[in-house]
């Protein structure tokens, strides 16, 4: 029958929602001690950015190659965004106890200094996953193809606020279960659509 064989669009589909299964799940795995997000999430989009192109092999030994070899360069930079966020964190909660004028001005100066993080935020892990660069120069580049590709990263930013709006509205125990399931990964795979044409121009 057509529908058993592996090359129809129903086995296509169910085995790519198979990958993105078990990736999600070695992205969990792999981020449980923290400081390895970084590396996780870059490894995770090094298969992501692959399968959007169906360019991918083995889901396994892509993911630990990628985890391995970009492991130093995605962890420091993950601990920068990490100490960035903080400290805006931290900002915030300092200009919410203000009062008057200065609380509007501190406001808008925060908000502007949360779009500069946001914007290289979002493209230096699948940055690091399709180019070879130094941690300085990646986070640069990040931040200036955030600018560049502007229509992109309005469209990444979209899906990521409508997957904070899924979080956030959505019954805890359904979105747990997606987030644990194929929450990462597929909002990874998804967003490498938007990646590779972002990345087109500077390849």
């Amino acid at each position: 029958m057509k529908f058993f064989n592996y090359d129809s669009p129903i086995m296509q589909f169910l085995s790519r929602i198979t990958d993105l299964f078990i990736l999600n799940f070695l992205f969990l795995i792999c981020s449980i001690p923290i400081v390895t997000i970084g590396a996780a999430a870059t490894a995770l989009y090094s298969v992501t950015l692959k399968m959007a192109k169906n360019e991918e092999s083995y889901i396994f030994s892509s993911f630990f190659r990628a985890f391995k070899s970009n492991f130093k360069h995605s962890t420091v930079s993950w601990l920068i965004l990490l100490l960035a966020g903080i400290v805006l964190a931290m900002d915030y909660r300092a200009v919410g106890i203000m009062g008057g004028s200065f609380q509007q001005i501190f406001s808008f100066l925060l908000f502007f200094l949360c779009i500069i993080f946001l914007f290289p935020a979002i493209y230096i892990f699948p940055y690091i996953a399709r180019f070879e660069n130094t941690i300085k120069n990646s986070l640069k580049n990040a931040f200036i193809i955030s600018i560049a590709q502007l229509p992109y990263t309005v469209l990444l930013l979209l899906l990521l606020a409508a997957a904070a709006a899924f979080t956030m509205f959505i019954d805890f125990r359904i979105v747990g279960f997606v987030w644990f399931v194929i929450g990462f990964s597929g909002l990874a795979y998804l967003g490498s659509f938007l990646y590779r044409r972002a990345f087109q121009k500077f390849e």
